[in-house]
Order: C-alpha cells, then structure tokens, then sequence
C-alpha cells in the first residue's frame, strides 16, 4: 500500500500583524522531509525564519507576494486548496541582517510590483529584528547596571 502524502504547514506572521497558515512548496516539503530524517529537532531550524508567500490567487502564473516570519509547523495530510502557498525562497534572521543580501536573494525574477512588496516586507522584519536585538541589549546593560548599584549601596 502506498504511503499517503504529507504536506508541511507553516502559521506565518505577515508584516501588517495578521497570522495565517500557509502550506509550504514541493521543494522545500522534499528537503524538510530529508532534514526531519536526521534532524529531531529540524521544525526549530525553520521557525523563526523569513519565507516568501503568495497573497492572493495565482491568475497566469502570478500572485501577489510578502514576506512572512514562520511561527509554528504543522503536518497535515492535506494540501492547501487555495492560494496559500508558500514559495521556495527564505532566508534566516542572521541572514536578514544583511537587507541588502537578503533583497537580492528573495527577489528572485519577480515582476517589480512583488519585489517592491518583498523589499518593504524586508525593511519592517529587519527593523523589527534590530529592535528586538536592541531591546535584548538594553536589558542586559540595565541588569548589569543594577548590580553594579546593589554592589556599591551594600558596601556603603
């Protein structure tokens, strides 16, 4: 009897703060699936990471496209119906550091509507990563500031 196919299923947030489940491509279901073989802990590699999705229904071959942020991962035995796909393309947090590099690699041979779409899609989850790498950076001097004062009231 033959295996019944899988479909990898990913909720990703969107840049305007909505979240959605998108099924992901052939191709990155296929390496994913290789990946889960070796790799128990293969769904944390991916969650976290920026993925291009369509927005809107395929009409000769185009869609409109964003970038998203993978929050969880599913395995469901049912493909989408619609047009929520994902494409092949995504990049890692320390990856979008780079805005630039990242640009270059996502656009891919997209018309310039998308890649206006996924360059500001870009900007906001790269902003949004510096901050949170600042914030991150704050806290840490502020707790070592506050033990520094601890230190310095106790002896007087």
């Amino acid at each position: 009897m033959q295996k019944r196919q899988e479909y990898i299923w990913c909720l990703i947030e969107l840049s305007n703060g909505n979240k959605e489940w998108y099924c992901l491509s052939k191709v990155l279901r296929r390496a994913l699936f290789i990946e889960k073989k070796h790799n128990q802990f293969w769904k944390k590699t991916m969650i976290g990471n920026y993925i291009t999705v369509a927005r809107s229904k395929y009409i000769r071959g185009r869609a409109r496209l964003t970038v998203g942020r993978i929050e969880k991962i599913r395995i469901r035995k049912n493909g989408a119906a619609d047009w929520h796909w994902s494409r092949n393309q995504f990049v890692t947090a320390e990856h979008l550091l780079d805005l630039k590099d990242s640009f270059n690699y996502l656009k891919h041979d997209y018309c310039w509507y998308n890649r206006l779409a996924i360059k500001l899609a870009l900007i906001y989850w790269h902003n949004r990563l510096l901050q949170v790498k600042l914030n991150s950076k704050r806290y840490a001097i502020k707790k070592k500031r506050l033990k520094l004062e601890r230190k310095i009231n106790g002896r007087n």
